[in-house]
């Protein structure tokens, strides 16, 4: 009996306190996080999870050789492109055995039929637990994800001229750690960069940019795989090594780039950190989704998520 009626105060507790959630506004969606359900109370943002990504990718599949290797990517060039060179948005999945579409890709083709804009997704290599990986921290020349990015953007290039200083990347869970990789590495080609639930290695064995590229990066605070404030370690994959939280993330970057003001503006939702008066002109944008999880947000504020990141894009400027 003392059993049953502590666990009948214990539903009611929980109860009102779903009562006093919802009467904030807030509802109950789905997260589904690699293959796993996860059922939660989280804001009035709708999540984007995996599963949407099982419907396949409708984009033609291009193939390339790139150091005796074939590499896979999927294009989207505007059906009525401007006169003149296109911007390229390369869009970067995060781990899987199967060429997602990017998270939000359909607006982002139709953001590109309206500004001229092409798209690449590359499918990334296969590793022998048959996950597609992305290069992290590694000199191995067994991951040559960099030179692939590089030939496909030479691809591209060759039947659809590019603007040299409107390539960007957007990366999501391991796709955005390596968009830490192409602005260590590739700083000379892409303007910008934003990262979804990602981080980078505590230690990087080669950080050296020519250019300071402006970065966004988004973040759930109730991420359950990569954690908001807590550094951990890549067991799994010995050259990545300790991983930053979000906080010691951003500190490398706004360091690295010297950057002397920070504003911030918040609301229920969310938290708007930028990080101002960086050396070349470089900016740090942080969101810190407050019920945010591993799913990828639909709005930031009251804007389509992709479109936050395209003004962000648009408003850099280029040295």
């Amino acid at each position: 009996m003392i059993v049953r009626d502590a666990l009948h105060r214990s539903a009611t507790h929980q109860r009102r306190q779903q009562g006093k959630l919802l009467k904030r506004g807030l509802k109950f969606t789905i997260s589904v996080v690699t293959g796993i359900v996860i059922v939660g109370v989280v804001g009035t943002r709708s999540y984007w999870g995996y599963l949407v990504y099982k419907y396949g990718q409708h984009l033609p599949t291009v193939e390339i050789m790139v150091n005796g290797g074939k590499r896979e990517y999927n294009r989207f060039i505007p059906e009525n492109p401007p006169e003149g060179p296109l911007s390229l948005v390369v869009l970067l999945n995060g781990g899987g055995v199967e060429p997602w579409p990017f998270p939000q890709q359909r607006q982002w083709e139709a953001l590109g039929e309206e500004f001229g804009i092409a798209l690449a997704v590359p499918v990334g290599k296969r590793l022998p637990e048959n996950e597609s990986a992305w290069q992290l921290n590694t000199d191995d020349d067994s991951y040559q994800d960099i030179d692939f990015i590089n030939a496909m953007i030479s691809d591209i290039g060759k039947t659809h001229p590019l603007d040299d200083k409107k390539i960007y990347a957007v990366g999501f869970s391991l796709g955005s750690m390596f968009s830490y990789e192409l602005a260590c590495q590739m700083s000379d080609q892409f303007a910008a960069i934003a990262s979804f639930a990602g981080t980078m290695p505590v230690i990087k064995k080669s950080c050296n940019p020519q250019v300071n590229v402006p970065i966004m990066h988004i973040h759930g605070l109730k991420d359950p795989i990569i954690a908001y404030g807590n550094t951990w370690e890549w067991k799994e994959w010995d050259s990545v090594g300790e991983m930053h939280d979000v906080p010691g993330l951003l500190q490398f970057w706004r360091d690295r780039y010297q950057c002397q003001n920070k504003t911030v503006n918040e609301n229920i939702d969310e938290v708007h950190i930028v990080y101002e008066n960086c050396d070349q002109g470089a900016r740090v944008e942080h969101y810190r989704l407050v019920d945010g999880g591993h799913g990828w947000p639909q709005t930031l504020g009251e804007v389509s998520t992709h479109r936050v990141i395209w003004s962000f894009f648009n408003n850099v400027t280029t040295p």
